[in-house]
């Protein structure tokens, strides 16, 4: 065998052995995934899986509203992990929860529904009420908030998105505006009055050029057949 020879079968099996460790990573990785306790909710799974605004017999959810970039994220990631496998083999106290997490970057509509804003927002939805959550992250901390049945001042499950908002959220230019628009209402009401007046102004000019244009012709070609009819 040539000394070439020998480069290329040595660099085919570090090329085959790479691969086959980096298959073994991803699987491992999968694995992690699937074991855990915790509950990925998606814009397309939330509703279905909370029932937030329905029934909600699946139970009552602890969502964490999180960013894979968050630094605090991270550093909560493992004791939400511990806290839903506690959750998940409790006796009675806690069988009732559930732990769950909603990842922000890619599911912007629900993280708008429930007016996220910060990273990591927690919040429980149980009894036709959103609780925000505002203890200690530590184990313990949670396990106690969770036990004690004493969740605070609710709010009303916001309603979920309609299919034009949905769409909205789907496109991002058209999310970004919508959001835009609704922290202008939101916060600056003046200038969300002019706003509103200028639009009514356009429409009414939009609406008075058109009728000069055609209204008006229209009247004219009437005024011409009446003049004919009376020669």
């Amino acid at each position: 065998m040539t000394r070439i020879s020998r480069i290329s079968h040595q660099r085919l099996l570090a090329l085959v052995v790479l691969l086959m460790t980096s298959r073994v990573i991803a699987v491992a990785g999968a694995d992690n995934d699937n074991d855990s306790a915790v509950v990925s909710l998606t814009s397309a799974t939330f509703e279905h899986e909370t029932q937030a605004s329905t029934g909600q017999t699946t139970g009552k959810w602890l969502v964490k509203f999180y960013a894979p970039w968050c630094g605090h994220c991270k550093s909560l990631a493992p004791v939400w992990e511990d806290l839903a496998t506690v959750v998940a083999n409790t006796e009675e106290e806690m069988t009732d929860f559930v732990i769950a997490k909603v990842d922000c970057t890619e599911e912007r509509d629900v993280c708008n529904r429930f007016e996220v804003r910060g990273f990591p927002t927690l919040k429980l939805i149980a009894n036709h009420q959103v609780y925000d959550y505002k203890g200690g992250r530590t184990l313990e901390d949670l396990k106690a908030f969770l036990k004690s049945g004493d969740f605070g001042e609710g709010n009303p499950v916001p309603s979920p998105p309609s299919w034009v908002q949905q769409k909205m959220a789907e496109n991002k230019f058209l999310a970004a505006l919508n959001e835009d628009f609704n922290h202008i209402v939101k916060y600056r009401k003046n200038a969300a009055a002019v706003l509103v007046g200028m639009g009514v102004i356009w429409g009414m000019l939009i609406v008075a050029f058109f009728q000069m244009i055609f209204g008006g012709g229209g009247g004219s070609s009437s005024r011409k057949t009446s003049k004919a009819k009376k020669e």
